[in-house]
């Protein structure tokens, strides 16, 4: 399990995930204990043997296809995206979605998603459009970023702190991932 946090009962979607930067990603994921879907569009062999290391599956999908795209995403199941509540930014995710094949995100206003916490794309699969994780706003996240480097490339990620306080939603599986990162929080002399 990773030092970072657990990601137990969590699935998480890494495209380009047969090798590079995208393996590096899955494994890490994985060791934090998510269940990972290792996308790929070329490599099969190398997919495979990535998801057989992690537990996870390998889902070969073009994400420049509509239909292959959604196959992929519903592999993966739900997925949460964290933006900046700007009605610019929730443009650009908006038309990235719609790009994707989620033809329905076009029905949808940039300037209503910039000002509601929540916005629901579609169903199966189903993607969260979130201006708040919880409590936690882009806003205060962005700056205490705790950034890991794998291969040469900076990934900013939500401090612990801040992962602490999205946590805070009164589900049962979110308090034991709030005693799981307090317990790191200490380790680590925090």
């Amino acid at each position: 399990m990773s030092e970072f946090c657990s990601l137990a009962g969590k699935t998480a979607l890494v495209t380009g995930a047969s090798r590079g930067i995208g393996r590096a990603i899955a494994v890490e994921l994985a060791a934090a204990g998510a269940t990972v879907v290792v996308g790929y569009r070329s490599g099969q062999d190398e997919a495979e043997e990535v998801a057989t290391e992690i537990g996870g599956r390998a889902v070969q999908a073009d994400v420049s296809d509509a239909a292959s795209a959604i196959a992929l995403v519903e592999a993966a199941g739900d997925i949460d995206i964290l933006i900046e509540p700007t009605v610019e930014n929730a443009g650009r995710v908006l038309a990235a979605l719609k790009q994707s094949g989620f033809g329905f995100a076009g029905e949808f206003l940039a300037e209503e998603v910039a000002k509601h916490k929540v916005t629901i794309i579609g169903e199966s699969p189903r993607v969260d459009i979130l201006t708040v994780a919880w409590s936690v706003h882009y806003k205060h996240a962005r700056p205490a970023a705790t950034v890991f480097t794998v291969e040469g490339v900076e990934i900013p990620t939500i401090s612990i702190d801040h992962l602490i306080a999205s946590k805070r939603t009164g589900r049962l599986q979110d308090a034991a991932d709030i005693e799981v990162l307090e317990e790191i929080k200490r380790l680590k002399g925090g």
